[in-house]
């Protein structure tokens, strides 16, 4: 089920959308649910990402508020050179899981 949302944008952004989507060759509502799918996807990985960081959450639940898998967030994280803060006991759950 899809629900319609409102919202009031500058002007200037509505001129961006439609510029980009004529490029893209999309109408301006595809352009921006994608960009919107998109942007929340990368929101919910730096939200992750930085609780993670700060040794708040665990690995596990990062990679879950990312909707990652785990080995797709740890393999995330090394491609961006974020320290892991990994433990032995982290590891023997990631064989087991795999």
């Amino acid at each position: 089920m899809t629900k319609q949302i409102n919202l009031r944008l500058d002007e200037d952004l509505i001129k961006e959308f439609e510029e980009l989507a004529k490029h893209e060759n999309l109408d301006r509502a595809a352009l921006v649910k994608k960009l919107l799918i998109e942007g929340l996807q990368q929101e919910r990985l730096n939200f992750a990402m930085q609780k993670y960081i700060l040794k708040e959450i665990s690995i596990e639940k990062a990679a879950e508020i990312a909707k990652m898998s785990l080995h797709e967030f740890i393999h995330k994280i090394t491609q961006l050179g974020i320290p892991s803060n990994l433990t032995l006991e982290d590891f023997k759950k990631i064989l087991l899981i795999s």
